[in-house]
C-alpha cells in the first residue's frame, strides 16, 4: 500500500522552505561557536590557574547562567520578532567572543568568566525566538522534521567544534580558537541578516515584568497533557546525561587508552544523531508516536549490562544504543507543540529548554556521587534501572 505523500515529509522538503536554511545555519554556526569557546577557554583556565576547579568553573560558566536567564527571558521572544532577536543574539555573541579573546591573551581569568556567563545568560532568549519562528516557518510534519535536524545537528556540531578545536589548539594556541569561535558568531550575524525572513511577534503588547516567565511557566505547566510531556523529557535526559558524565571514569577503571576514553565521550551523543535522523527520515508521524514508549525502554534497559563493567568498547556500544533511545523525543515535537496556547509557544520551549539544561546539571551531580561509592559502571546501570522505574508514570498520560 502506498503511503500518503503528506506522511512521507522529507528532509530535502524541510530545508526548501523559505527561511529555515538560514534559521538552520545561524543555529549550528552559535553551537559550533559556544563549543570552541568552552573548550579554549577551560585550557586557558587551567594553564593559568592549574586548578580544576577553576577549570570547572570555567566550564560551568558556559551553562548555568543560562538557568537563570530561562526562568527570566523567554517570555520576550512572545512579544518581538525573532529575526532582530537572532540577530542581535549573534551580534551580542561576536562581540563578548572578541572581548573573550583579549581577556584570555592576558590570562584575566575572573573577567573572562564573567563574559562567558553574560552570553549563557541570554541564550535562552535567543533559543527561544529561534523555535518561535520554526513554529511560523514549517507546519505539520514539516515542523518534526525540521525540529529533530536541529536535534542532529547540535549534537554533530558540537562533536565537530570539540574535534576542530582541538586541531587549532593544537596548531595554533587558544587565542586563535577563541578568534575562530567569534568569527562563527559573526558569519551567523551575516547569514540572519541576509537569510531570515521578518515575521511579527505573536502581538503580546502589555508591559513586560520580569516575573512575566515564571507566572507562565507556572500555567504551563498547571496543564496536565504540557506537564506529562515535559517530564517525559526532562527525565530520561537527565538521567542519560549523568551516565555521560561517567565517560571519562569509565575509561579511567577500565585502563582505557587515548582513542578508547574519545569513543566513550562521544558515544551517547552519536547514537542520539543516528537515532534521531533514522526515526525522523525513516518513520511516519503515526510509527514515531508508537516508537516512544519502546525507545524510553531501549534507553534505560541498554544501560543496564554495564553493571557488569565490560570492557570500554562494549561499553560504547550500550551507551550509544542508550542514546538512539533518545530518538523517543521526535514522537512527542508535534503533541507539545499542538498542547501550547496560541501566544505562549516561545515560552513553552523556554521552559522545555530549562528543564533540560537543568536536568543536564542534575544528572552528573546524581551519578557522579553514585560511582564514587560503588563504580561508573554499576552507576550508569542505576540510572537506566530509574528510567525504566520512571516510564510508566512517564508514559501513562499517553495511554
Amino acid at each position: 500500500m502506498s503511503i500518503p505523500v503528506a506522511e512521507r515529509t522529507t528532509y530535502r522538503e524541510v530545508f526548501s522552505a523559505p527561511g529555515f536554511a538560514a534559521l538552520f545555519a545561524t543555529s549550528t554556526l552559535t553551537v559550533l561557536g559556544i563549543s570552541l569557546q568552552i573548550l579554549a577557554f577551560s585550557v586557558v583556565v587551567f594553564e593559568a590557574t592549574g586548578s580544576s576547579t577553576w577549570s570547572s568553573a570555567a566550564f560551568a560558566a558556559g551553562f548555568l547562567p543560562g538557568v537563570v536567564g530561562g526562568l527570566l527571558l523567554p517570555s520576550l521572544a512572545d512579544r518581538w520578532s525573532a529575526r532582530p532577536l537572532i540577530v542581535a543574539g549573534s551580534g551580542v555573541r561576536l562581540l563578548l567572543g572578541l572581548l573573550l579573546a583579549v581577556l584570555a591573551a592576558r590570562s584575566s581569568v575572573a573577567a573572562g568568566i564573567v563574559v562567558v556567563a553574560l552570553g549563557a545568560l541570554l541564550h535562552p532568549l535567543v533559543s527561544a525566538a529561534q523555535s518561535a519562528l520554526l513554529l511560523r516557518l514549517l507546519e505539520g510534519d514539516q515542523y518534526v522534521l525540521g525540529r529533530s535536524s536541529f536535534t542532529v545537528t547540535s549534537m554533530v556540531a558540537q562533536l565537530a567544534g570539540l574535534a576542530l578545536g582541538g586541531l587549532v589548539l593544537q596548531a595554533l594556541g587558544t587565542f586563535a580558537v577563541l578568534v575562530l569561535a567569534a568569527g562563527m558568531h559573526g558569519v551567523a550575524v551575516l547569514v540572519g541578516v541576509l537569510g531570515l525572513p521578518s515575521i511579527r511577534s505573536s502581538g503580546l503588547r502589555e508591559a513586560w515584568s520580569p516575573g512575566e516567565t515564571l507566572r507562565g511557566y507556572r500555567e504551563l505547566f498547571g496543564d496536565r497533557l504540557i506537564r506529562s510531556l515535559l517530564l517525559l523529557w526532562w527525565t530520561p535526559f537527565a538521567l542519560l546525561a549523568g551516565v555521560e558524565s561517567l565517560a571519562v571514569s569509565y575509561a579511567g577503571h577500565a585502563g582505557a587508552g587515548g582513542l578508547a576514553t574519545a569513543v566513550l565521550m562521544g558515544a551517547t551523543p552519536f547514537g542520539a544523531m543516528v537515532g534521531t535522523f533514522v526515526v525522523g527520515r525513516v518513520c511516519r508521524p503515526t510509527t514515531r508516536e508508537r516508537l516512544v514508549p519502546v525507545l524510553v525502554v531501549v534507553l534505560g534497559a541498554s544501560l543496564l549490562p554495564l553493571a557488569a563493567a565490560p570492557g570500554p568498547w562494549a561499553a560504547a556500544l550500550l551507551m550509544a544504543v542508550a542514546g538512539a533511545g533518545l530518538a523517543f523525543e521526535v514522537g512527542g515535537q508535534a503533541a507539545f507543540r499542538d498542547a501550547l496556547p496560541p501566544g505562549r509557544q516561545a515560552l513553552g520551549f523556554g521552559l522545555l529548554g530549562l528543564g533540560m539544561m537543568t536536568g543536564q546539571g542534575l544528572g552528573p551531580l546524581l551519578a557522579g556521587p553514585l560511582a564514587d561509592l560503588s563504580s561508573p559502571g554499576l552507576a550508569s546501570a542505576v540510572m537506566g534501572l530509574l528510567v525504566l522505574l520512571a516510564a510508566p508514570v512517564l508514559l501513562a498520560p499517553r495511554r
